[in-house]
């Protein structure tokens, strides 16, 4: 039986952070990964408060049978929800892979010195989304794995709310760095190397929005 057909009435469901009552229907929901109370963890199903925008969770056992399983990760929600549909104009060109082109530094003018390494800065493009960004991270994101020497650092909050810095690299299974990103809640992923022509690069992804900028510095003279 089709997915959107087990779910035949919208979830009456109130938010936990504005007690507001709303209806929460099938495009809305996303799965979260939730610990027991005995140990592990285990699958849960989420939405986002449209009045507040708060994340709230339900149990399993509210959802009809066999629909967790199908649920998206919060990330997948987001970027396929940011995804242009084919009527939508194309979106500006992005560099998808993280190793960047040969940028040759531009050498003294009849005019005046050598630009300064500010002004030879290849300058970010605008922030991509869907699934352009959900490419270029995990082209990224593959490339630093191979590659212990350049950055990964996931930008986390403990219990308290104070803010800690990790290194995904050693935790992430099968290379799905957005599940990983969704189970702890990562604020911000920067990802960043040398291209093999000395080239350095950074790309900077957001979980929450699901968009993602790739930024390239040209190797030094």
């Amino acid at each position: 039986m089709p997915l959107a057909s087990r779910l035949l009435r919208p979830l009456q469901r109130r938010c936990a952070q504005c007690r507001r009552v709303q209806e929460v229907r099938l495009p809305a929901l996303y799965h979260v990964v939730v610990p027991n109370k005995g140990g592990g963890t285990r699958r849960d199903g989420a939405y986002d408060c449209r009045f507040c925008g708060t994340p709230n969770e339900i149990p399993a056992s509210a959802l009809p049978q066999g629909l967790l399983v199908e649920l998206p990760s919060r990330s997948a929600l987001i970027a396929a929800a940011a995804a242009p549909s084919p009527a939508d104009p194309a979106p500006p060109a992005a560099v998808a892979a993280p190793d960047p082109p040969s940028l040759a530094p531009s050498g003294p003018t009849p005019s005046g010195p050598a630009p300064s390494r500010a002004a030879k800065r290849t300058p970010p493009p605008a922030w991509i989304v869907g699934g352009m960004a959900r490419t270029t991270l995990e082209t990224a994101f593959a490339r630093t794995a191979a590659r212990r020497g350049d950055i990964c650092t996931a930008f986390l909050r403990d219990e308290q709310g104070a803010p800690r810095l990790i290194d995904p690299r050693g935790s992430v299974t099968d290379g799905d760095i957005l599940d990983w990103l969704d189970r702890h809640d990562c604020e911000l992923l920067v990802l960043g190397g040398t291209g093999t022509d000395g080239s350095r690069w950074k790309l900077v992804f957001h979980p929450f929005a699901g968009a993602a900028t790739l930024a390239v510095e040209p190797p030094r003279a």
